[in-house]
């Protein structure tokens, strides 16, 4: 918008040039269905002129007192968090004395039944994977016996020699007769 204001401006100034040095002072001429004179006409030029440079003028200082603003409400805002901090330290989270600062205390949203039923079957699952849903007896139970090793398969998906082989798990009532792990296939 700046750069439009700029070509009126330099539009409105060699058209008034132009009416001082081709029209005659004291003549008067009918232009656009009304009769001006040489002032006339430079009087509305000029004042043109006049009110894009007041305009370039006053968006030049909004956008500084913009600036201005942004600066001084982040500076603001960041004060109010940390009044905030030390307010909720000094008189305590639930304090009423809060409200003198104005500031609302927060109270956790009410979880609805289903969400609490999603996060109890969520956890259960959670906990399935880790195994930590068993017991102290069931989870001696489970210990495997040996050294753990590692076994590393060449690109044929055959046993690289030479390696400690892994575990092997304790042949039990409910596994026996299966394959024991990591003897391969």
């Amino acid at each position: 918008m700046n750069n439009s204001n700029n070509v009126q401006s330099q539009k409105f100034s060699k058209a008034e040039a132009g009416v001082q040095s081709q029209i005659p002072a004291k003549s008067q001429e009918t232009i656009g269905g009304k009769i001006e004179t040489q002032a006339s006409l430079v009087q509305i030029f000029a004042a043109a002129q006049a009110a894009i440079a007041a305009t370039i003028a006053a968006r030049a200082q909004l956008a500084a007192l913009v600036t201005s603003q942004r600066a001084a409400i982040q500076a603001a805002e960041q004060t109010y968090r940390d009044l905030r901090q030390w307010a909720e330290v000094k008189f305590g989270r639930g304090s009423p004395i809060l409200a003198a600062f104005g500031f609302k205390q927060t109270q956790p949203k009410a979880k609805s039944s289903a969400t609490k039923a999603k996060a109890a079957a969520l956890a259960k699952q959670t906990r399935v994977l880790h195994g930590t849903d068993k017991g102290k007896r069931q989870r001696q139970a489970l210990t495997v016996s040996g050294s753990p090793g590692l076994v590393l398969y060449g690109a044929d998906g055959k046993p690289i020699p030479g390696l400690l082989p892994g575990p092997v798990a304790p042949v039990t009532q409910g596994n026996a007769g299966s394959t024991p792990s990591g003897s391969g296939k």
